[in-house]
């Protein structure tokens, strides 16, 4: 089943995730991260928590995880995340597209602070291979 394309623009319920201190002591001593604070690419996991139950839970969208890769991930900063925060994540779907017999997914996630402020945009293109 392809994805709905009608679905781009769609901004799924916003979702809190906190960034508790031994979520981000496990994050760094499984990628190496050696410094204090909270690892730049810790966005992912508050991305992937908030926004992939959404996209994967949407049935009108029609996504099979089985069939994903990820192909790419960029973050826009405004400030570092702080251990022990709360954030609010809107996820929403950037992009449908087609090429090449694959269908390409971009989500786009919103990460920002209890006071509303933007902490970062994280931006992941979701692989869609065609069945088989």
């Amino acid at each position: 089943m392809p994805l709905n394309p009608a679905l781009q623009g769609k901004t799924y319920d916003e979702v809190t995730f906190s960034v508790d201190e031994e979520r981000v002591r496990a994050f760094s001593a499984a990628v190496g991260h050696p410094a204090a604070g909270v690892p730049p690419t810790f966005a992912t996991v508050v991305e992937h928590a908030a926004g992939i139950p959404s996209i994967v839970g949407d049935a009108e969208l029609g996504l099979d995880l089985r069939r994903v890769l990820h192909g790419q991930q960029e973050y826009e900063w405004h400030r570092p995340m702080r251990v022990g925060e709360t954030l609010r994540v809107a996820t929403t779907i950037e992009s449908v597209r087609s090429k090449g017999g694959m269908e390409l997914l971009t989500l786009r996630s919103d990460l920002s602070g209890e006071d509303g402020a933007l902490v970062v945009v994280a931006r992941s293109t979701l692989i869609v291979r065609g069945e088989t």
